[in-house]
């Protein structure tokens, strides 16, 4: 057998394959994004990565659907069960009453039955997570700070919590106010909350911006002091 003609396509497959192989290496590499400073991005690669991102994306789904489709309230203890209308007065607010009650009484808090039921909230909230991972009093605006352990994240300017995350407010004497993360932009986090907007008996979409000290409330008695995460 002739060595030279068997050397030939041996080395001309070898020479293929690496060109095939070191092209990719030779390639200038794609610039990568530059994320936002402030915020926190997930590895796919990280255990549970995916499974976490998908929770996420259902927590904020489900709070499209609060928003956007009808919810159960009463109008008094025992009364009929009521309909909302969502987009009433506008496109950013589900109404849980009607003309001007504050009756407090829906679906979320068990039509009332619940302790701190004026504050659904935190109810709202816990439903939001698909009660999971909730504090041991979700109706507790409180024990969204208190109750979650090493998920709970003080405020701080530079980070930002990530949808599906729960805010927590707090002022001195207050008893506090929770919304649930529904997108994050830049600096400005935009949440879905109950328990606020019209009559203070409506679920409603609010947006800040995470800057300086800490966002207020509209009536500046409350600043955040936090959030808390399911993760």
């Amino acid at each position: 057998m002739d060595n030279r003609r068997a050397v030939a396509p041996v080395t001309a497959a070898l020479l293929i394959l690496a060109g095939a192989t070191a092209g990719p290496a030779l390639a200038a590499a794609p610039s990568a994004a530059r994320p936002h400073p402030h915020a926190r991005t997930l590895a796919a690669t990280e255990p549970g990565a995916e499974d976490e991102a998908a929770e996420r994306r259902r927590i904020v789904d489900r709070t499209t659907d609060a928003l956007t489709t009808p919810k159960r309230f009463r109008l008094k203890r025992g009364g009929p069960v009521l309909r909302s209308v969502p987009g009433r007065p506008d496109r950013d607010t589900n109404y849980l009453g009607k003309g001007r009650s504050n009756a407090n009484m829906n679906e979320y808090n068990d039509f009332a039955r619940n302790p701190n039921a004026r504050q659904w909230c935190g109810f709202f909230a816990a439903a939001m997570w698909g009660r999971r991972g909730v504090p041991a009093d979700p109706g507790s605006s409180r024990a969204w700070r208190t109750g979650t352990g090493n998920r709970w994240h003080p405020y701080a300017a530079d980070r930002l919590p990530q949808p599906g995350d729960v805010l927590m407010w707090a002022g001195r004497g207050t008893a506090g106010h929770v919304g649930v993360v529904a997108a994050v932009s830049g600096t400005r986090v935009t949440t879905v909350e109950g328990n606020t907007g019209y009559h203070n008996d409506s679920i409603a979409r609010r947006h800040y911006e995470w800057t300086g000290a800490g966002p207020v409330l509209k009536d500046r008695t409350k600043t955040i002091q936090g959030f808390a995460s399911r993760f």
